[in-house]
């Protein structure tokens, strides 16, 4: 063993496991040199490839979302709902209040405060023609496709197969790779290299969608402080990271019960708080009917909203929004399912669908409505129009928040909503790379320390590299492309499993059944 592998936590580690830490960790600093010393070049490269995925496999994303939809759904619903995560006899580990927290910060980290202003706004001022939705108002299509982007069907399409199959396949003690998930279709000894494959393409995608998210919140956070406070605003993102650096690696000391889960409540806490002081404060009739009648117009079209795909018009509308949302979610969607599995040993299936996506559908329809509203009612629009124009997406929080009365305080709780979910996506990411690379439930914490000081490095490198939002979308649907068709096969696997390893309650009918008397 080398001083190097001690402090890399790979003391213990076998040789695939290191090499799967070293080819991981190789990508994430090449790439993060590359964009800090070529940002441009590196900007012009990720902006073809981002548009190339999507203008060739956009209408995969599109129906991928919709099977898996209706395939999960079907599972959890079904009577495997009463399948408990992590055996029959388990016990949950986490209280309730803290097991949401951690399941809602995890699953949605920048994307509401990111997007809840600017895609209404944009989506207004350049809508679908011919729209989707005849006799729709504009305002309310527009805040019907942020629910349908950013809340259904993204929770169930993208986070519950992972969550599920992780919770019921990979239950060995000392194992936890989104490779086991093959269990049931493949032999181990047999494909072990097939194995690795999976983990490897698992690590890159994580990184991918981390480097998205990480770039959102950067960039939020640099247009906050600097038109809110007029501070330059590259040096207050950095040293912001270099604040969060410091505060990941005491947290990895602390733990997942204590650091992760305190982290997240209070990133929800400060999330809500901030929401419904904009409520207060903001144009609160057209914010509550505004979001009504987009609730209506998202509901009574899900199945056309979903399934969009503008094939006739000249238009790439369902391409540039839907399907990369859904690369998005994808990219991500490996982390979140495996560590929502991870904190919620002792629920049922059925527990982990209303947990990750009914109770959260009621905060974000809330937060949606009230973001939403604030940027598209009457007298606000425009000012956030101009700062999408002149700062892009980043800007549009920061040019809504000026329009209501109290704007410091407000945007204070913006900055700290926001770097409580840089510590919680980071924490709760870096703690799912290292149970993967590692294999293992309870990774050690020079592991995790090590795969964290490269992620804050990767989300140096996105506030130096050129190009906009489409950029940092490009991390996430680059990388999720490749991984696209693990969900297909984590979902086959999930219902061969349960054909082959029959639950106690299956048995008991199986048992009642056979010694019935004949009529």
């Amino acid at each position: 063993m080398s001083r190097r592998d001690a402090w890399l936590g790979l003391d213990d580690a076998s040789t695939p496991e290191r090499m799967l830490f070293a080819a991981t960790a190789v990508f994430a600093v090449a790439l993060s040199v590359a964009g800090i010393r070529y940002p441009d070049a590196v900007g012009r490269t990720l902006a073809a490839t981002f548009s190339f995925v999507l203008e060739r496999f956009g209408w995969w994303f599109i129906l991928l979302s919709f099977v898996l939809s209706v395939g999960v759904t079907a599972f959890c619903l079904s009577r495997h709902g009463h399948r408990r995560i992590g055996g029959p006899d388990s016990d949950p580990e986490f209280g309730l209040a803290g097991w949401l927290a951690m399941v809602f910060t995890v699953g949605y980290s920048i994307s509401v405060l990111f997007w809840g202003v600017a895609e209404p706004v944009l989506v207004a001022s350049t809508p679908p023609s011919p729209s989707p939705v005849a006799g729709a108002p504009t305002e309310s299509l527009a805040l019907a496709f942020m629910f349908l982007h950013d809340i259904l069907p993204g929770l169930i399409a993208w986070y519950l197969p992972f969550a599920v199959a992780f919770g019921l396949i990979v239950r060995r003690e000392g194992s936890w790779r989104v490779s086991d998930v093959l269990a049931p279709l493949l032999d181990r000894s047999r494909y072990a290299a097939v194995y690795w494959l999976v983990d490897f393409v698992s690590l890159l995608a994580i990184v991918g969608g981390l480097a998205t998210s990480l770039g959102f919140i950067g960039r939020q956070l640099s247009a906050i402080v600097g038109v809110i406070y007029g501070v330059e605003s590259r040096a207050i993102t950095l040293g912001l990271f270099a604040v969060v650096a410091v505060v990941f690696v005491v947290d990895v000391w602390v733990g997942l019960r204590r650091g992760i889960r305190n982290a997240a409540l209070v990133a929800v806490g400060a999330n809500l708080l901030l929401t419904v002081v904009l409520l207060v404060v903001g144009p609160t009739l057209f914010m509550l009917e505004l979001g009504l009648d987009a609730m209506g117009v998202w509901l009574g079209n899900l199945p056309r909203l979903m399934l969009y795909t503008d094939p006739v018009s000249a238009g790439n509308f369902p391409q540039q929004w839907t399907s990369f949302w859904w690369a998005w979610w994808a990219a991500w969607g490996v982390f979140v399912g495996s560590f929502v599995a991870r904190v919620s040993r002792g629920r049922t299936v059925r527990e982990v669908f209303v947990g990750l996506c009914v109770v959260p559908v009621s905060v974000l329809l809330f937060q949606h409505s009230v973001l939403g509203g604030l940027a598209l009612a009457p007298g606000h629009r425009g000012a956030v129009e101009a700062a999408l124009e002149s700062g892009g997406n980043a800007a549009a929080l920061a040019a809504a928040i000026e329009t209501v009365p109290y704007t410091n305080v407000v945007a204070a709780l913006a900055a700290v909503a926001l770097v409580g979910y840089i510590v919680t996506s980071l924490d709760s990411a870096v703690y799912m790379l290292s149970a993967i690379n590692l294999g293992e439930r309870e990774p050690n914490a020079r592991n995790r320390a090590a795969w964290g000081l490269l992620m804050v490095g990767v989300g140096v490198m996105t506030t130096f590299v050129g190009g906009g939002t489409r950029v940092l979308e490009s991390f996430s649907t680059t990388f999720a492309l490749p991984f696209t068709l693990l969900y297909l096969v984590a979902l086959g696997a999930l219902f061969v499993h349960v054909r082959e390893s029959p639950s106690a309650v299956d048995r008991r009918r199986r048992s009642d059944a056979t010694t019935a008397p004949d009529d």
